[in-house]
This record gives C-alpha cells, structure tokens and sequence, in this order.
C-alpha cells in the first residue's frame, strides 16, 4: 500500500536520493547549531556564519552555467549513452558536439574558480580584518575555506552533464553521501577544538566524495577533458560543426547568471532586515521556520528536476505530446507533496507552540501557514521554468528582475515595520499574485509560440 501511494507521488530511486539529502538538513543542522553553541565562542560562531554567506557569493562565479550545461547535455544524450568507465558511446555528431561542451565548461568553471580564489580570499582577509585582533585563529581557515569551496565549484560541470545525461539516481546520491560526511567531518573538527576549520571541513567532505566517484566510476569523463584540452583531442574539439558558446550557451547563461544573482540576494533580505530592526530572536525564528519551509521546497523540487533531462530528450525530437503528458504529471505529484508537507509542518508548529517551549524557536504558526503555503506557488513558477528552459531558452529574466526588485523593497518596509508578519505576508502576496501568474502566462506564450512550428531548439 505504502510503495503504491509512494509511486503514485512519483517516487522513484533518483527521487528517493535527492528528498533524502534535502531532508538531512533537518537532521543535520540543529544538531550543527548545538555543536556551534557549545563549542565555538560567540565571536568564532559570528566568524563562521559569515564565512558561509560570503561563501555563497560562488554563485556570481558559476554564472548561471550548471543549470545550462544539464540543459545542453540533455539534448545530445539523445544519441549517446554511457559506456564502460563513462566512456561515451553514440552518433559521431553528438559526440563531437558533448566532447566541444566538456571542454569548454571546464574551462570555464577552472578560470571561475581561480578568479573566485584570487578575489575572495583578499576581499575576506581585509573584510574579517576589520574586527581587529580576535584570540582564534581565523585567516588560514578562510583561506582553506575559499580554496575548498573554489575546488567544489571546479568539479559542477562533471555532474551536471551526468545528470543531464539522465543519471539523476547517481547525482542526488552522491548529494547525499557528500552531504552526511561534510557533516560528519564538521562536527568532529569542532568537537575536536578545531574551530573555524570546519568550514574547509565541510568542503573537504563533499570534494572527497565528488572526485572519489569520478575517478572510480567516470574516468573516462574526466580523461575526455583533459585531452580535449592537453591531448589528441583538442585538433577534434577545434573541428567544425562543434558547439557554439556564444551561439548556443551563452544567450541562455547571461539570463540564467541574471536570475541567479537576484534571486541570491532576495532570498538572504529575510534575515538581515529582522536581525536589524528587530534583533537575533525574531531573526532566529525566521531562519528556523524558512529553513523548514525550504527543506518541502527543495524536497518536492526534486520530483521536478528529476525529470527535467527527460524533458530535454522528448523537445530534441519534437515529442510535444510527451512532453506535455510528463510535465503534468510531475507537477502534480510535486504539487501533492507540497501540500502534504505544508498541512503537516504547519500542525507539527502549531502542535510544538501550544505545548512545548521549543515552539518559541518558531514564527507563530499562522506566519508560518504563509510561508509553508507560499511553497505551494513557488512549485508552480518551478514547474513552468523547468519547462521553458528545458527548451535550452530563458525567457524569465524580465520577471526574475522585476521579483526580485519588488520583493527586496517589500521585505525591506514591511520587515522594519511589521516583523516577521510583514516579511511573511509581503512574500505571500507577491508569489502568489505576481510571479506565479507571470510564470504561467509566459509558459503559456511560449510553449504555443515554440511548438507551433515543431521546432526543438530555438
């Protein structure tokens, strides 16, 4: 009964994998908060938190990239298939076409990575600086932090071509896996007085995962690169009727490295502007409450990207029917799943303030039935996104900038005059009204505009 319920809301394997390293955020971090409170000082704690959102800034050097490399991938996949090692089998077009998008991404993510070393490590040294003389050691910790996180960022382009490939299963494993032992590896450094090292820890868990599965089970992958660039198969990937980067790529990447950007910044106004108006309590309710809100997020977002490179398979061939008949299908499973988990997480609140003290850790529960129920919208403008840029097209920049602008002056006076209330209702409001409603139309012009003519690639 449970497995039939459980496939009727489109679990499957690669499902399964990427809920449960969602889902061990919620295991993990009050458990990394315990360890930080106990451990660390309250300067050190201030220290490593501040590493992370500084951290975060990776994303400006991704540019939108391993969204669009998956896309791409997608689509030659077609005609190939993995081989023994990750050799790559298929039509000699595809592959000449993957080969000239190996070598090209990661080029790109290696030139990424060295910028993002040469300009963080600097700007965090003179930022952290700042403070003045502190009685722990904090300047090779960030440095150790910034290389690690610059290293992960090098190895993205090998897992999104796999899970554009369709590999999903092996992608959010490895997710899982790297997940539980950065964790592992953290609180053992910090239990070991470690201190702000544990922020290369964390770093350290997930490369050790990574380059462990390429190196055992995707040699060939890795090798292809590095002859695309050094070897014999760099006078091949300089052949024509390879892959374009400014033809092809990169009128999607810049709209894609737009929506990224903004979207970083809106969703980290939450905080900030609660912690400076209303101070850490309020702040710390919020964080708890979003970050369980996310957690439903990413979990029923998982349904959809699960599927995605099945989307860019069946546009490669024109399959609009298809197409059509499995975006449907994974949107209203993720949509039930949302659901779901919004009617128990906002109980399971309720349940915790009427009759336990840890309940305080949370917004009020009617807040959170806001925030939990904005998730439900936020899988729709998801779902139709996928949808669109599965078609290697991103047509949503305008609303991404215009979100994006309108949330951010939303939070700021409704956050300084109402609280987590004013946040809560004010990112309600403009999810459900504005960006959901703009995503459907746009879905919904484009998807007669680009089908009418059958054309699989715009």
């Amino acid at each position: 009964m449970l497995k039939n319920f459980l496939r009727f809301l489109g679990f499957d394997r690669a499902v399964t994998f990427g809920i449960l390293a969602r889902s061990w955020g919620l295991v993990s971090g009050p458990i990394t908060m315990i360890v930080i409170a106990t451990r660390l000082t309250a300067p050190e704690q201030g220290f490593y938190f501040t590493f992370g959102s500084l951290l975060g800034l990776q994303t400006f050097f991704d540019l939108g990239l391993m969204f669009v490399l998956a896309q791409f991938a997608s689509h030659e996949f077609v005609n190939l298939s993995w081989g023994r090692n990750g050799r790559l089998e298929g039509k000699p077009v595809a592959l000449k076409r993957f080969t000239d998008l190996l070598c090209k991404t990661t080029l790109w993510f290696g030139i990424a990575a060295i910028l993002m070393m040469i300009v963080l490590i600097p700007a965090g040294l003179f930022f952290f600086g700042q403070k003045g003389n502190v009685d722990f050691h904090w300047r090779l910790p960030w440095i150790l932090a910034v290389v690690g996180t610059s290293l992960n960022l090098f190895v993205t382009p090998f897992f999104s071509i796999i899970m554009g490939s369709g590999d999903v299963v092996t992608v959010n494993k490895r997710e899982l896996v790297a997940a539980i032992l950065s964790s592992l590896l953290c609180w053992l450094v910090i239990g070991l007085h470690g201190g702000l090292y544990a922020a290369f820890a964390v770093n350290l868990g997930a490369l050790s995962i990574s380059w462990g599965y390429l190196l055992v089970k995707r040699l060939e992958l890795v090798k292809l690169a590095w002859q695309g660039w050094f070897g014999d198969e760099r006078t091949l990937r300089k052949a024509p009727g390879g892959l374009s980067w400014w033809g092809e790529i990169w009128p999607m990447q810049w709209r894609m490295a737009v929506s990224s950007g903004a979207a970083y910044f809106i969703f980290q106004l939450f905080n900030p502007v609660l912690f400076q108006y209303h101070g850490s309590v309020v702040a710390g309710q919020m964080g708890m409450t979003l970050t369980a809100a996310n957690a439903l997020l990413a979990g029923s977002m998982t349904l959809l990207h699960a599927k995605t490179p099945e989307f860019g398979k069946r546009i490669a061939v024109c399959d609009w029917e298809g197409l059509d008949r499995l975006f449907y299908q994974v949107t209203r499973h993720a949509l039930t799943l949302a659901l779901i988990g919004t009617a128990v997480g906002v109980c399971a609140i309720w349940i915790l303030q009427e009759y336990f003290t840890i309940g305080r850790r949370f917004i009020p529960a009617w807040q959170a039935a806001l925030l939990f129920g904005n998730v439900c919208f936020q899988i729709l403008s998801g779902a139709f996104a996928n949808y669109l840029r599965a078609h290697k097209q991103e047509p949503l920049v305008r609303m991404t900038l215009c979100s994006s602008l309108l949330q951010g002056g939303v939070t700021w006076y409704m956050g300084k005059h109402y609280a987590s209330m004013g946040v809560t209702a004010g990112y309600f409001v403009i999810t459900a009204m504005f960006t959901a409603p703009y995503c459907y139309f746009v879905w919904k012009r484009c998807r007669h505009d680009w089908h009418r003519n059958g054309v699989a690639e715009l």
